[in-house]
């Protein structure tokens, strides 16, 4: 089980520092199966960062689209509550997926890689109530 835990992570690792790289150009060295744990560990943690700088930008995107919905900010402040608790219940689930290896020096990764993955889908869905405040 940890085998494939740590396969997944390592694909992506890869997957995220190739886009990443692209993005941010060759200073940055590329996240490798063949690299340390440390490595993975920084990988995960910019692939999480990656991921809540989209989820921001579409969160305060959504925020501004609400406040032209005459609410009286009622509805921004509905967004900025479910917001917090999302917040709250990602970090939770992430706390929870990564506290079996507690002491390990996989956990960093399994933390960020959870982190990246229930931010992008929180993104998502952002995204999507957005396109509906535009029509």
């Amino acid at each position: 089980m940890k085998g494939i835990l740590i396969g997944v992570i390592a694909v992506i690792c890869l997957m995220s520092a190739t886009s990443f790289s692209q993005e941010k150009g060759a200073s940055e060295l590329p996240c490798s199966a063949t690299g340390t744990q440390a490595d993975a560990n920084a990988c995960a943690h910019r692939d999480y960062q990656k991921a809540s700088g989209e989820m921001t930008a579409l969160y305060y995107e959504l925020m501004s689209e609400l406040a032209g919905y005459g609410g009286k900010g009622r509805d921004q402040q509905k967004l900025r509550r479910a917001q917090a608790s999302w917040t709250q219940y990602r970090d939770a689930t992430c706390e929870s997926e990564a506290s079996i290896y507690e002491g390990g020096s996989i956990r960093p990764a399994v933390y960020y890689s959870c982190m990246a993955s229930v931010t992008r889908e929180r993104a998502q869905r952002l995204k999507e109530f957005l396109a509906v405040t535009k029509q």
